[in-house]
Parts: C-alpha cells; sequence; structure tokens
C-alpha cells in the first residue's frame, strides 16, 4: 500500500505536492529528479494513490487510505487509469516508441473511472529518441484530467524541451541515520523468494555501514545488505590488499575471479573504493567518522603503505573504473589495471582513463 507516512524525508517535497491538491493546481506533468534510491517512484506511487483516492474529497490533500478499491489496485498495478511505463529489454533497457504511443492511444479518453488518469514514467532518461520525441507532443498538448510523473535520477540526460514542460520536483539524499534505522523493517518487508538472502541471518551492525556505502540512498544501501558483500568485505579487501607484488600470476589470478564476478564486481568495486576513502580520510585527521567503523584497525594497519598522492590517484581510477564498468569495457582489463595499480602502491602508473 502506498502511504504517505511511509515515505521517509522528503517533507518539502510532501508539502509542495499537497498544496497543488489543497489549491486544485496540480500541474499536468512533473519531473522528479534525484539521487537513485531516494523514494522518487513510491512518491510518485503514492501520489498517484492519493489523486485517485476513492475516500479523499475532491481538491482536498487527504492521505491515500490504502484500503479503499482504487488504493488498493493502485499498489497491485491493476488500475485501469494508472499506467506503469519502465524501460524494456534484457542487455539493453529503454522506453521505446510503441509504449508511448499507447499512453497516447489512452490518454485520448476520459479517465476510466478515476478522478486522473496517472502515467508513470521510471527511468525516464531511457527514452529512445523518438518515444521523446512523440513524449514531447502529449507534453505540448496536455490531454485532460491526466498527469504525467516522470522519475530519474539522470535529468541531463533528457531533452531541455521536456525538462522545460515539466515541473521539477527535486529529491535529496536521505540522513545515514535515517537509512540505518529503515533498513530492519524494509528487510522484514522484502519477499524471500526475490533474492537468496536470510534477513534474520543479517548483522544489525552493518546497518550504518550499508547507510555509509549507500550514500544517502536507501535503495543502494538494501541492495548491499542483499548482496552479503558487507559480511565478506574484510577477507576481500585482505585478499585484494594482500596480493604479492612479485608475483604476476597472483594478481591475474585475483584480476580473473573479480572479473568473473558478474554483478558482483560493481558491489566489489564500490568496497575498495569506500575503503580507500576511509584510508584518505584516516591519514588526513585519524578520524573516527569512516564507513567501515567494523575494520578500523585493518585501516590503521593498511593506510602506511599509501602515500597521499597513491590513495588519491588509486581512487581517481577506482571512480573511473565504477562509471566504465556501467558501458561496454572489457572487465578483464579493467580489474587487470586495477590490480596493478593496488600491488605498486606508491607508483604514478595508472593514470585512469577518462
Amino acid at each position: 500500500m502506498q502511504y504517505w507516512s511511509d515515505i521517509l524525508g522528503h517533507q518539502r517535497v510532501q508539502s509542495v505536492l499537497s498544496r497543488a491538491i489543497d489549491g486544485g493546481r496540480l500541474h499536468h506533468a512533473y519531473l522528479f529528479t534525484g539521487p537513485e534510491g531516494v523514494g522518487k517512484f513510491t512518491t510518485a506511487q503514492t501520489l498517484a494513490a492519493t489523486l485517485n483516492c476513492e475516500r479523499r474529497p475532491a481538491d482536498t490533500f487527504a492521505p491515500s487510505c490504502g484500503q479503499c478499491s482504487s488504493c488498493r489496485r493502485i499498489a497491485s498495478r491493476q488500475h485501469p487509469d494508472v499506467l506503469f511505463i519502465e524501460p524494456t529489454g534484457k542487455s539493453v533497457r529503454l522506453i521505446k516508441i510503441d509504449q508511448i504511443r499507447q499512453l497516447q492511444k489512452s490518454a485520448v479518453s476520459s479517465p476510466y473511472e478515476g478522478r486522473f488518469r496517472v502515467v508513470l514514467i521510471d527511468d525516464a532518461h531511457l527514452l529512445r529518441e523518438e518515444a521523446a520525441n512523440a513524449l514531447l507532443k502529449t507534453l505540448e498538448e496536455p490531454p485532460a484530467r491526466t498527469i504525467l510523473l516522470l522519475v530519474t535520477d539522470q535529468p541531463h540526460r533528457l531533452l531541455d524541451t521536456i525538462i522545460s514542460r515539466c515541473q521539477r520536483v527535486r529529491f535529496g539524499s536521505l540522513s545515514l541515520e535515517t537509512v540505518a534505522d529503515a533498513l530492519p523493517k524494509l528487510l522484514t518487508q522484502a519477499d524471500p523468494e526475490a533474492g537468496d538472502f536470510d534477513a534474520d541471518s543479517i548483522d544489525p551492525t552493518l546497518f550504518p555501514v550499508a547507510a555509509g556505502y549507500g550514500e544517502g540512498s536507501l535503495g543502494r544501501s538494501l541492495a548491499m545488505l542483499k548482496s552479503g558483500m558487507l559480511a565478506e568485505r574484510q577477507e576481500f579487501l585482505e585478499q585484494m590488499l594482500g596480493l604479492d607484488p612479485r608475483s604476476p600470476i597472483a594478481w591475474l589470478n585475483a584480476a580473473k575471479d573479480l572479473a568473473d564476478s558478474g554483478s558482483g564486481f560493481q558491489e566489489k568495486l564500490d568496497v575498495l573504493t569506500v575503503f580507500f576513502r576511509d584510508m584518505m580520510l584516516f591519514k588526513r585527521t585519524g578520524t573516527d567518522r569512516l564507513v567501515n567503523q567494523d575494520l578500523h584497525e585493518l585501516i590503521a594497519r593498511i593506510e602506511p603503505r599509501f602515500s597521499m598522492e597513491a590513495l588519491l590517484t588509486t581512487l581517481d581510477a577506482l571512480m573511473s573504473a565504477r562509471r566504465r564498468l556501467r558501458g561496454n569495457v572489457n572487465s578483464q582489463l579493467l580489474a587487470e589495471e586495477l590490480l596493478d595499480r593496488l600491488r605498486n602502491p606508491q607508483t604514478r602508473a595508472l593514470t585512469p582513463p577518462a
């Protein structure tokens, strides 16, 4: 169910939307932007439920009840007046022209039974060019009683003309305390069939660590917990940082293992990046404001091996690798470059590619 009380943070966003409903001044299109995993899509779905909640008085904001037929069907994506448009495809996910044409076909008629027809477009930056142009026509001549909600964490990839025709609503990162406090509840609500993890087996001391890794993103923090990578950090880091620099075979084998880890490669890069960031903070200030607080002894032991220049160069390489991994890149070569940098920490041999 969609309840405003379940949306963490974003009081300003809720205030903007509730005032628009109260005054009957809803815009025909909203663009929800902000970091990944902070609640943009959840807010959009909750707004759709609120607008069509059968128990809400007209032009008056009241939280969606979550119990009426409309609220329940929106939650299960079965309401005829609430359309969900999301990227499709296996290797390349995109929003295609046929999906926008279906929207345009539906928008010709009035809502079937709700007050509004609400269209939620998730990852709107993944619109194909022809789909984006088709959507632009709809935004230029908005259908009556139809509200479009575009959700993206990469608004710079949208056409400027699309952005200009939407009212932009910005979402900020959540506080680390908010994320850490919310994780236990979210884990109990998770579908055990959706992933190979046991919520009861997760160490509660990992909640603040996961919040740090998520950098204010509840979704990313939850994904890190579910992956099991946080529980395996120390073993992984000691393996990577304990490679014998005199044994090329050892680091080539380690690079192969890293490249062959599939989707886990990105998570392992995240672990390395945060660990090196912690070492940099520790070297500069001896601070206790570390993400990997539980690995304080390991940080203190490894940090002297790296000069500040080596830490900064390695961090640049890691962040570049994270960006490149999202594209079409040879993961084996990428892993070899990174581990070569780690086994020679005082050199400047690896300058991260642009």
